[in-house]
């Protein structure tokens, strides 16, 4: 593995993407890593296509620049697919995950990039049932952590109880919480 491992993802404005991603980061900071979280805004509106880049390091990062070479693509919203060539620049080998309905097979065929392992899950569908609103996040956050064996999951739903409650309340927190957990269990096959 290298030193950094570094996440781009790709959403639209208010489905949660830089909250998911700091809340990684600093569950990461927590477990004794080296850890950025930060976004890149189009228009800034809600629903306006925007980028959100994480790194994750055993190592301080001195890099202070988008992630152009991510070993994981995360994209919230399918549509993305269409007009975004959301795999440019990932390595050989990285993963792609997308919150989809259709599946891995289906989606290869709409990706440049051949040489990567693709996940899929139903993070809309998800959150619609537990939250009752289409955000993602949090659901997708599970998903990541899963794939990701560097991100503590214990941490990360601790930093998502500490800045939900403030936030949202407890009720709404705890329904976070359970979208956290239910995206873990992404299966992620050999």
């Amino acid at each position: 593995m290298q030193n950094i491992y570094q996440i781009r993802i790709h959403s639209r404005g208010g489905q949660g993407a830089k909250t998911a991603a700091q809340i990684i980061a600093e569950a990461s900071i927590e477990e004794g890593e080296f850890a950025q979280a930060f976004s890149e805004y189009g228009p800034e509106r809600s629903g306006a296509p925007m980028k959100t880049f994480l790194r994750i390091s055993k190592k301080p990062i001195m890099l202070h620049s988008d992630v152009r070479a991510p070993d994981m693509v995360v994209v919230l919203d399918p549509s993305l697919l269409l007009n975004i060539d959301v795999t440019d620049g990932l390595a050989d080998g990285g993963i792609v995950l997308v919150n989809t309905c259709d599946s891995a097979d289906s989606l290869k065929k709409k990706l440049n990039k051949k040489n990567c392992k693709i996940y899929t899950i139903n993070a809309k569908g998800i959150a619609m049932r537990i939250i009752g609103r289409d955000l993602p996040n949090t659901a997708i956050m599970g998903a990541i952590i899963k794939l990701v064996p560097l991100i503590p999951y214990e941490h990360a739903v601790e930093e998502t109880r500490e800045k939900f409650s403030r936030k949202l309340g407890d009720e709404l927190t705890e329904k976070n919480i359970e979208a956290l957990k239910e995206g873990y269990k992404i299966e992620i096959g050999n």
